[in-house]
């Protein structure tokens, strides 16, 4: 099927390109509370603004949403991002069992092999999504007791 045909398609579908979310894979999960597994950790950019970030992968295991992913990225942006979000990364680590020294922070390499000791460890992740509804805010959690 070229790319016509498939326009198309989602056309007679009933997409409305005016009005619908796109969605898919990558629809923002509810705000609220999911157990997860980490399943990777990355570097990632810098992007057209020069942004660089971690990327904590994570797979959810709530009832109804097994198998989604949820994407948990701290951004090095600025001075003062990168003090919250330094704090940010030390937290994650920490709740995911992982020790981290300060030469880990020397290198993004040396530091994204160290996180990736927590690969396969399970946490809590928070999602609130901010008062403007632009951006959905994470945090690591130990695990809740059940």
């Amino acid at each position: 099927m070229n790319l016509k045909d498939m326009a198309a398609e989602i056309l007679e579908q009933g997409f409305d390109p005016k009005k619908d979310a796109v969605g898919g894979d990558f629809e923002n999960l509810p705000d609220g509370l999911y157990d997860a597994i980490l399943i990777d950790v990355k570097w990632q950019g810098p992007n057209d603004n020069g942004t660089e970030w971690l990327s904590h992968e994570f797979e959810i295991l709530n009832e109804g949403y097994e198998n989604r992913k949820y994407f948990g990225n701290i951004f090095f942006s600025n001075e003062k991002m990168m003090q919250l979000n330094l704090k940010r990364a030390m937290k994650t680590a920490a709740v995911l069992d992982v020790d981290l020294s300060i030469e880990d922070f020397e290198d993004e390499e040396v530091l994204v092999e160290t996180l990736k000791a927590g690969v396969g460890n399970q946490c809590m992740i928070e999602l609130k999504t901010n008062k403007k509804g632009t951006f959905q805010n994470w945090e690591a959690l130990q695990e809740a007791p059940f």
